[in-house]
This record gives C-alpha cells, structure tokens and sequence, in this order.
C-alpha cells in the first residue's frame, strides 16, 4: 500500500462512489452525471469532485467507510485510472480526510466552475463515464 502522502503517479486507479441512481440501463451504464459536482448542500464539492487513491486502500470497499453502515447498499464503486485524468488535462490532489486514508479531489472539477460552464463540464463527464462503465468494482446491492 503507498502512503497518502506519496505523490499521486500515472499508474495509479482512483475509485469513485456512485450512487445507485447514477447506474443505468443505458450505454454507458455508469451516467456521466456519477461525475458532476455536487454544487448544493453540505457536501458540495466546492474543492473538487471526490475519488479514492486504491492504491493507499487495503481493498476499494475500504472506499465506502465514508458512508454511513445503512445506506452502503446504495453505493456502488467504479475505477478510472489516473492516465485518463492526465489525458483529459485534469489532477488529482491530495485532500487527506479521517476516515479513509487516500482522499483526493479532482480541483478542476468543483462546484463553482461546473455552476458557471456546465457546457464544458460534457467531455470529461462523458469520458470519465465510459471508462468507469468499464471498470465497476461492484454496483448497489439495493435502490
């Protein structure tokens, strides 16, 4: 396991939670609004849009700790590896957090530019979309 300390490299999988409602029966299955961010309430994503590093996590469920015991079976997990963040001209920065070791934000996807262009928010939306749909760790057990 890396410490989350250690630089993010270009090797490395991040791993999203999404919510049950974001798994569809279209193509790709994984909505591109899994990656939108949240611009409203509490949880706004006001630093940037939320992964996990799975390389400073002992499995990806270790991921759904942020989650409260009894709405886990509504979350799913999907992967995107770091090569398409860099692709696409996206970061991922370290934002460590309490509960879960390997927090970290895409910062140039926050809640303040996705309100003022959402238009430009499709592409990456849309890429990360597609290849997460490629990669899901497992989808909700219940909706």
């Amino acid at each position: 396991m890396k410490a989350e300390t250690d630089p993010v490299t270009e090797d490395e999988w991040l791993i999203r939670i999404v919510h049950f409602d974001k798994f569809t029966g279209r193509v790709p299955p994984v909505s591109p609004n899994a990656f939108e961010p949240r611009v409203k309430g509490e949880h706004a994503d006001t630093t940037g849009l939320s992964l996990f590093r799975e390389a400073c996590l002992r499995t990806p469920e270790q991921a759904l700790d942020v989650i409260a015991p009894d709405k886990r079976t509504l979350k799913g997990l999907v992967r995107v590896p770091m090569t398409l963040l860099l692709d696409l001209r996206l970061t991922a920065r370290p934002e460590p957090i309490e509960l879960v070791p390997g927090h970290v934000v895409i910062p140039e996807l926050n809640s303040a530019d996705y309100a003022a262009n959402k238009a430009g928010f499709v592409t990456p939306k849309l890429r990360l979309a597609e290849v997460a749909s490629e990669n899901v760790v497992f989808r909700p057990s219940s909706s």
